[in-house]
């Protein structure tokens, strides 16, 4: 019954779902064919671990294994709090943080070990180091996924900020499924308001394909110094070279024709 549980109990995991639990126990039940006793228990098992309320035995052996990450020590914790955040890109920082410190207090009337205290006081202080990667991404390309996965690997958190640019065309694309678990934020006006709206600091990322590009992120530098007081961080960051010819205007011609596949995600 335990094996079984530890096998199924997580089967469907999304974190934008509130209903993890209950999809796996579904699956567990349309897919195990086998005694109809255990069946029951194993499914009663799974949904017990959405609130950690066991209603058997057998349940509270698993809701204890489960829970078993928040008895570490605190090392260990800060590592599973790194976890945690990555899989809750989609949200926005200050929500997660609001979110998360809810979620650990109620787990810490079922975990007894006094480095939750100071996990729990990690998360409320924390200020990751987080980037916004703006455009208009009509599409969201190969090359712009190639600057995406470059941020990704320097910063613990990357907004893409979509914005609303009036001298291009509206986009016609659907986002990338490989984008549906990272913060996607639309915005219009100018980026510095975008930016300062957010209540906490962030780097700003441009992506660059060439040096005609450099050229064109120097002017537009210069103009938010012009336009703010305030002191914006801004990296740049070039493609790889097998990207460095892909534009989003080129894919949208290249879509009259049938032939922009080769080059969206």
């Amino acid at each position: 019954m335990l094996l079984l549980a530890t096998a199924y109990h997580d089967v469907i995991y999304n974190p934008q779902s509130a209903t993890s639990e209950e999809d796996s126990a579904a699956y567990f039940m349309h897919n195990y064919d086998g005694d109809p006793q255990l069946k029951q228990d194993v499914y009663d098992i799974i949904l017990d671990t959405k609130t950690h309320g066991p209603r058997s035995e057998l349940s509270a052996v698993f809701c204890d294994m489960d829970l078993n990450i928040l008895r570490q020590p605190l090392n260990k914790l800060l590592l599973y709090e790194d976890q945690i955040f990555k899989e809750f890109q989609f949200a926005d920082f200050s929500l997660y943080r609001v979110k998360r410190v809810e979620a650990l207090r109620r787990l810490q009337t079922k975990v007894s070990n006094p480095d939750l205290e100071a996990l729990i006081t990690y998360v409320q202080h924390r200020q990751p180091q987080i980037a916004v990667y703006p455009g208009s991404f009509n599409p969201f390309h190969k090359g712009h996924y190639n600057i995406l996965q470059k941020v990704e690997a320097i910063f613990d958190k990357v907004i893409i900020a979509k914005g609303s640019n009036p001298a291009k065309d509206e986009s016609v694309f659907e986002v990338p499924a490989v984008l549906s678990n990272r913060q996607i934020a639309g915005y219009t006006g100018l980026l510095i308001d975008y930016v300062n709206s957010l209540g906490y600091p962030v780097t700003i990322i441009r992506g660059l394909r060439n040096s005609t590009d450099l050229q064109y992120e120097l002017n537009q530098y210069r103009y938010l110094q012009d336009l703010s007081s305030q002191h914006f961080k801004i990296v740049s960051i070039f493609c790889d070279r097998e990207f460095e010819h892909i534009s989003s205007t080129g894919i949208r011609q290249l879509q009259n024709y049938g032939m922009a596949g080769a080059y969206l995600l």
